[in-house]
């Protein structure tokens, strides 16, 4: 019996040596799975990896950030794009703001705690804090129009940390 597994991702290694090795994961960047592709042990594996996976409680930011990445709102979007969202995505906004409470952003201080993260990451690159930013209050925005949050604490005027201008001088 043949069985499709969903997001597997398979990488082959060279050994120190010269024997060449393949790992298999349940999805880039998930847990590497046991046995050998096909066995009873490979998808007694794979289906304890996927029944592991996190699914946000409904109460909690990360959920929104869940049903913004399955929205036509963010399917829409060119690749290159979406691969950038999900980068700042996984790398800033939900390592800090993964569980914070949405009712919590019906309060007028929350806006204090975005522009202070927005603060802090701009000590790497003003440029990099600013799209940071920018993708979350598309989130904000997205999330506030379908009734899924209280209040879009983004919404007032835009504060760019980012000065410069991309523009050619004449030639």
């Amino acid at each position: 019996m043949h069985v499709r597994l969903k997001g597997l991702n398979s990488v082959t290694k060279r050994l120190a040596d010269g024997k060449t090795v393949t790992y298999h994961y349940a999805w880039k960047g998930g847990p590497r799975l046991l046995g050998k592709p096909g066995s009873a042990e490979f998808i007694a594996s794979y289906n304890e990896a996927v029944a592991s996976r996190r699914k946000a409680p409904a109460g909690e930011l990360l959920r929104i950030m869940q049903l913004y990445q399955a929205s036509s709102d963010f399917l829409d979007l060119a690749v290159s794009t979406r691969r950038e969202y999900i980068r700042h995505l996984r790398n800033s906004i939900e390592p800090e703001f993964r569980d914070f409470p949405i009712s919590a952003l019906a309060d007028r201080r929350s806006r204090a705690e975005f522009l202070a993260w927005r603060d802090r990451m701009a000590i790497k690159g003003r440029r990099q804090a600013d799209y940071a930013y920018s993708v979350l209050a598309r989130i904000f925005s997205w999330s506030f129009n379908r009734g899924l949050t209280p209040s879009n604490p983004r919404r007032a005027r835009r504060t760019s940390l980012q000065s410069g201008s991309r523009r050619q001088g004449m030639v």
